[in-house]
């Protein structure tokens, strides 16, 4: 007994039936900052998105995907809506390298390529700078929150700045003098409050270390207490 012969019409509803199943479907749009928005697909991909004439149909839920709007989306798509977002970033604040693509993989964008695209735009049109923002955050520190050479090298390394800019860096602004000097200020200003001098001499070492100042440096101005050359 031979097998029923499947409708033609039925072979095509299923055919097309298949191909809706096989595309991607905004399944969540959420507002991120001005026209940026995110999308997460049924495919569970998520694309940054810049709302334009090009993209706003992507921004409702159950909106097709087909795979070359998937590739604008990850590719194109994705470096106009980067670039978007970083240009908001840094008309905040200066960022570093890796703080702007920390913040760009928090937003899904993590393909190698077009982070360097971004990162290169940047740099090349004065946006991005690891070394100007590394002079700036220094002179705010000593201006503004005295602190020894290695407190400021921490800040920098949590700030994700290059290892060998924080050295250059660092030689340029920290002479010996500059760190005594500032060293030297903030011992005096700890000694007004203590009327014991051997207390006094304890609290300023403590104090000066964790503010991030040479040892050797902290040595000699708590030695000079405990001498009273600094009452």
């Amino acid at each position: 007994m031979g097998l029923s012969p499947i409708p033609i019409r039925m072979l095509r509803s299923r055919r097309i039936e298949e191909i809706r199943m096989s595309l991607d479907k905004v399944v969540e749009v959420r507002r991120r900052w001005g026209r940026l928005y995110t999308i997460v697909t049924s495919l569970e991909k998520r694309y940054l998105v810049l709302k334009g004439p090009g993209t706003a149909r992507f921004l409702e839920e159950g909106a097709e995907i087909s795979e070359e709007e998937a590739v604008y989306l990850g590719g194109e798509g994705a470096v106009v809506a980067a670039l978007d977002l970083s240009y908001r970033l840094l008309s905040v604040r200066d960022r570093t390298v890796r703080e702007l693509e920390k913040a760009l993989a928090n937003e899904g964008i993590v393909d190698r390529e077009i982070v360097d695209v971004v990162i290169d735009r940047l740099r090349s049109n004065g946006y991005l700078d690891d070394r100007r923002l590394t002079d700036s955050f220094i002179e705010y520190m000593l201006a503004h929150k005295p602190s020894g050479p290695y407190l400021v090298r921490a800040k920098l390394r949590k700030l994700g700045v290059d290892e060998e800019l924080i050295e250059e860096a660092i030689a340029d602004h920290f002479s010996e003098e500059v760190e005594r000097g500032l060293a030297l200020k903030l011992a005096l200003k700890k000694l007004s409050r203590i009327s014991d001098r051997r207390k006094a001499a304890r609290r300023v070492h403590d104090f000066l270390l964790r503010r991030g100042f040479s040892e050797y440096i902290v040595n000699n101005i708590s030695a000079n207490i405990l001498a009273g050359k600094l009452d």
